[in-house]
Formats: C-alpha cells, structure tokens, sequence
C-alpha cells in the first residue's frame, strides 16, 4: 500500500510547484484547484493512517529515502491534511482581484507537502530535506505581500530565527554521521 504513501507526498508537492508557477493567468480556477488537491491529500492521509504503509527508494551511493506511517505520525498526517485543507477553503475568499493567487495555493501545498514528508520520513537525509523546503515555503508564505514592508520584515525575522533553531538540527545530524551511525535511520 505504498502508493498511498507516495500520492500522499507527491500530490501536494507536485501540484504546489504548478500552481505557484501558474502566475496570475488562472486565478479565478485556483482557489478551488487548491480546495480539490487538499480535499484528495486528506483522503489519501486518512487511508495511510488506517493502512500504516512505508515506503523507500535510493537517494544518494549508500543512502535511501525512507517514510512510514506509525502511529504517532498517522495522526499527524490526518492533522496537517485536515489544517492546509482548512486553510485553503479559508483563503478562497480573501484576495484581492489582482492578487496572484497562484502563488499562495501553491506555497501552501509545497508547504504542506514538506510537512508531510517530515513526519513520516525514516531517514535523516530526507528528513534535513523536507525540512529545508518547509522553512522556505514557510519564508515565502509569511512574506506574501512582500510589497508592504512589515510583511516583508516579519518574514525576514521569521527565516533568520528559524535558521538559527536549525543549527541544533544539523549539529544532531553532523554528530550522527561523525559518530559512524551505519544507516542515518531514525527508528
């Protein structure tokens, strides 16, 4: 039942990638192609959440890629899907007929997506990953109307401070691999 594992993290990378390329050319179809990804990703997390599937594939010589579900992350990925959802029905309404609404759909499932994969990945390469691509979505999505100054500022603030949260992260994992942890698994 792996596929269920990958539609759950693929589906709202790839579409987040698309959508937030779309530009203001199809804003009107947006909010409801959002709506629609978000509605399949929460029906993929409750399947993987009742089915606990795990999955891998080679990343780099001599590392894989794992995720799984488990019991803790089954309901954090009910949760997540549950939230962008949420949000994403929320956020139908407030633009502007001008604002590209592209850009935030698709920041949000990316943002989404990053999440997803870092709670249920077994590795720590794809874990340092998921994370890296949420704290940029997170950056981008704080910074949104990046035309008013105090948007633009809080977003700064929110990167810098989070980039140095993250360095107890990498030190963890440079102590891992300096330590001679054999496969970087997180089990």
């Amino acid at each position: 039942m792996s596929a269920v594992l990958w539609l759950l993290i693929a589906l709202p990378l790839g579409a987040g990638a698309v959508l937030a390329l779309t530009g203001p050319r199809r804003n009107r179809l947006v909010p409801a192609l959002g709506a629609a990804v978000a509605v399949v990703v929460l029906g993929a997390a409750v399947a993987a959440a009742v089915t606990r599937p795990a999955a891998s594939a080679p990343l780099f010589a001599g590392m894989e890629a794992g995720l799984a579900v488990d019991g803790l992350s089954a309901v954090m990925v009910v949760t997540v899907a549950a939230v962008t959802l949420a949000v994403l029905v929320f956020a139908a309404g407030e633009f502007a007929a001008d604002e590209n609404r592209g850009r935030f759909f698709g920041l949000m499932l990316l943002f989404a997506g990053a999440m997803l994969v870092t709670v249920t990945a077994t590795t720590l390469p794809l874990l340092l990953m998921a994370w890296e691509v949420m704290g940029a979505a997170s950056w981008a999505l704080i910074g949104y109307r990046w035309r008013r100054p105090e948007r633009a500022e809080a977003a700064d603030v929110a990167f810098l401070t989070t980039r140095a949260a993250d360095l107890g992260l990498y030190l963890a994992a440079g102590a891992a691999v300096a330590g001679g942890v054999g496969s970087l698994r997180l089990d």
